[in-house]
């Protein structure tokens, strides 16, 4: 026995599976092959103290050439002398004598080579070596960084120690080359794991494998290959999860993290101390919230912070200075004022103020450790490059925030493109890397249900983005076991993982291949159904929440697929797909009962000559116009403050009068004074949500100082878009009063200038507009919201619940 690998200790369930039958004699080929007639010709020779991964790497392939064939290879230290081939797995004294060397084998990379008797699987393996740190307790582990930064800053390595699978007995952070390989040589047998455990398993059945004849090193067209998987993260997933995630060739790469400045100021103890690291909103700090980037004193402890990160944790290349979430208004204090840059549209009204702090930091911290470099991610409305800075310091890494799925609109794609050049031409280091999300799956969003496929738009995205980008860290959601969902979130979008992650390693290779070979091996005999349910669903997909057609030719389509997949595996497969879908007949039936019982509002008409808005609500042309009242959002019961509105249509413009009760005059929560000032939807504010027949949708905010914000919301947050609407605002005993004014820019308003007006004409019996008209309320400890027409959420945004709107 004296071959043998040691026991391994952890997992004790794969203890037995190390320790095969000798070979005899008489079960070894005498030509060159690993696998004879059923039997094993060869050998896997790792080391006698293998890392963890060679170790996994060793038995992943012991299992699945067990699977492939019926032979089960021995897995041993050294090479059997009655073997008639060997497998080396990883580095042993028998790859050294080889002289391999995995010195250029970087990001996962590997190499397959092969001799007269041996095959060589082979990559950099080496373990993960968690700080010692990570054994403290989190409060021993804070105290102690407490005294090595003098500080009360965050902790930057508690979310790491949950990084090992105590299944596999493996770190996410370790090194796994070999176990690439290893993966590689199966799918050069033929095996795919499209899904994980069996169901996601197909495997060829072979009674021969022959010796290859290979040399070839394989290195990855991305360095990051991270996708962060919901509920089902190395800690805490099943062995068949983690084994699948390890099948798609990804890992852990450090590209810096998102929201870094929090670290910064996520103690109790500072915030109490200092109120004024944080964003001025309406009269008061954002505590906790987003932070005042002019603040001096938050700006020389984000470099002692990071200085201290990089100082005690060498390891840590790249550190992110990136804002809170959430961060879309400028702070208002008189460092801040004038920093915006609103005329730049939602995507750059903050990006010069927040990246000139991010460049600050990244100046200084240049002059100290020059071989770290500062991450931020081009994020919401810092998404653009700044304008005032020609060029960032040679330290700084962007991480670019995108859906990828929205890439299936070539102008969308396209935007991108233009952006991420003119971020090429500001950013010395051109590194940058992606942060996308799949999270299409998530239930009670509006895709719930819907099978959203977009394998082509995942391999057109990283064709342009090899040699440019270093990679992903992408967000997946996952189903939750708690939950107790019977859908699986992985039914649809196990295939843009697959895809990805295969165009991860080879950019080039073809879609159409590549989908083709997806549907026979794992649909079989519903292989041309499911090409065609698949097809269907990536053309139409992003439809089938708003289209009832595109939800029946889904159910049609799979019917199909389910009816010609039969019994067994592939009817398995397919009913993945069945049970993922049925949430859709919940929004077929909303659909269906379109905006029926949508309340409606009349609009008085009236003459406008002479008409002044000032606010008041007192004028004869306000007299015996109909008045409507606003319900609870989410109960449809009244509000604890009254809001009511009424609607008059003169010439060529909507104009509404709104009374919002108040008992509190003396604490409106006025956000902003200024016009487009996204600070707006900090405090009270009316908003007036708008579609008319040739345009799905405005939104216009205005709050109890009369400013006023708009957005065009037909293809996101377009803040470019000005509505022309004019607002005036008034305080009386017990009350706050508006009038708003919105002119119409008739039918052809959109295709003419597109940026200004709103498309649209006199709303009639025959041809009405829908709306909902809002009020927020925001308290300290109180946030009270109130509709025309209730959505039954906590949100306004739904179109299905907006409200008629005619003039009569």
């Amino acid at each position: 026995m004296k071959n043998k690998i040691p026991a391994i200790s952890s997992p004790k369930a794969w203890a037995g599976a190390i320790i095969g039958m000798h070979l005899s004699a008489a079960c070894l080929g005498a030509g060159e092959f690993i696998v004879k007639d059923g039997k094993p010709g060869a050998d896997i020779v790792i080391a006698a103290q293998p890392t963890r991964s060679a170790r996994l790497a060793a038995l992943e392939l012991q299992a699945n050439i067990q699977k492939i064939s019926g032979a089960k290879l021995e897995i041993v230290a050294s090479p059997l002398a009655n073997a008639s081939a060997h497998i080396y797995v990883g580095r042993s004294a028998f790859t050294d004598t080889l002289k391999m060397t995995d010195a250029d084998l970087k990001d996962g990379a590997f190499r397959i080579s092969s001799g007269k008797d041996y095959l060589v699987l082979f990559g950099n393996d080496a373990d993960f070596q968690p700080p010692a740190a990570w054994k403290l307790s989190r409060e021993e582990q804070i105290k102690q960084w407490d005294a090595l930064t003098g500080e009360k800053f965050g902790h930057p390595n508690l979310g790491p120690g949950r990084s090992y699978n105590p299944g596999l007995g493996i770190w996410e952070a370790d090194e796994r080359g070999s176990l690439n390989a290893v993966y590689e040589f199966l799918r050069g047998l033929g095996a795919r794991w499209y899904y994980p455990g069996e169901i996601g398993e197909c495997l060829p059945e072979m009674k021969n494998i022959e010796l290859p004849q290979v040399e070839k090193i394989i290195h990855p067209d991305f360095a990051c290959r991270h996708m962060y998987f919901y509920y089902n993260t190395y800690g805490a997933a099943s062995a068949d999860e983690i084994k699948w995630q390890l099948r798609l060739g990804l890992n852990l790469y450090d590209m810096g993290g998102g929201h870094g400045i929090v670290s910064v100021h996520s103690r109790d103890e500072v915030k109490q101390a200092h109120p004024e690291y944080f964003a001025l909103w309406g009269g008061k700090r954002a505590v906790g919230g987003g932070e005042c980037l002019s603040s001096e004193g938050l700006f020389k402890q984000n470099l002692k912070y990071a200085r201290a990160v990089f100082d005690n944790y060498p390891q840590c290349k790249l550190l992110s200075v990136m804002p809170a979430d959430g961060y879309i208004a400028l702070c208002q204090c008189d460092l801040c004022r004038g920093k915006d840059t609103p005329a730049r549209g939602w995507e750059g009204q903050l990006s010069d103020y927040v990246w000139d702090y991010v460049n600050r930091v990244a100046i200084e911290l240049y002059k100290t450790h020059p071989d770290r470099k500062i991450t931020c991610c081009a994020y919401g409305a810092y998404f653009l490059p700044p304008e005032k800075i020609e060029k960032l310091s040679p330290n700084v890494v962007i991480v670019e925030c995108r859906w990828r799925s929205d890439f299936q609109n070539p102008e969308k794609r396209d935007w991108f493109a233009k952006a991420r050049a003119r971020w090429m031409e500001k950013l010395p280091s051109k590194e940058m890397y992606v942060w996308d999300y799949y999270l299409h799956t998530r239930p009670g969003g509006p895709l719930a249900g819907v099978p959203a496929y977009f394998p082509r738009a995942i391999a057109d995205d990283l064709k342009s983005l090899k040699g440019v980008s270093r990679g992903d860290f992408i967000e997946v959601h996952r189903s939750w076991a708690a939950d107790g969902h019977k859908w699986d979130a992985l039914a649809a979008s196990h295939l843009n993982c697959y895809t990805t992650a295969r165009y991860y390693w080879d950019a080039s290779q073809d879609i159409n291949a590549m989908l083709d070979e997806y549907y026979e091996k794992f649909y079989g005999p519903a292989a041309k159904e499911m090409k065609e349910f698949v097809g269907y669903c990536e053309a139409n997909w992003a439809k089938a929440s708003k289209e009832v057609a595109v939800i029946d030719r889904i159910f049609e389509l799979l019917g199909a697929a389910r009816e010609k997949a039969g019994g067994g595996i592939y009817g398995r497969r397919v009913g993945l797909l069945v049970e993922y879908v049925q949430r859709l007949k919940e929004t077929r039936e909303k659909l269906s009962q379109g905006r029926k019982g949508a309340p409606r509002a009349e609009a008085a008409e009236r003459d406008l000559a002479g008409f002044k808005p000032d606010g008041k609500l007192d004028e004869a042309f306000w007299k015996d116009v109909p008045v409507y009242e606003l319900k609870s959002l989410s109960t449809n019961l009244p509000p604890v403050h009254k809001t009511t509105f009424q609607a008059a249509w003169g010439g060529n413009t909507l104009v509404f009068g709104i009374r919002c009760s108040e008992d509190d005059m003396k604490n409106l929560n006025i956000a902003s004074a200024k016009d487009e000032d996204s600070n707006i939807w900090n405090g009270d504010c009316i908003e007036i949500l708008l579609e008319t027949p040739v345009h799905s949708y405005y939104q216009v905010a205005v709050n109890p100082a009369g400013a006023l914000t708009d957005l065009d919301r037909k293809s996101g947050f377009n803040t470019r878009w000005a509505s022309g609407a004019r607002a005036a605002a008034q305080r009386e005993a017990g009350a706050w009063t508006l009038e708003v004014s919105l002119p119409a820019a008739g039918e052809n308003a959109e295709s003419i200038d597109p940026l200004n007006g709103i498309a649209g004409a006199k709303p009639t019996p025959e041809s009405p507009w829908f709306f909902n008209l809002c009020r927020q309320r925001i308290r300290e400890k109180e946030r009270e919201l109130s509709a025309f027409s209730p959505t039954g959420t906590k949100g306004f945004h739904d179109l299905l619940k907006f409200g008629e709107l005619i003039v009569k």
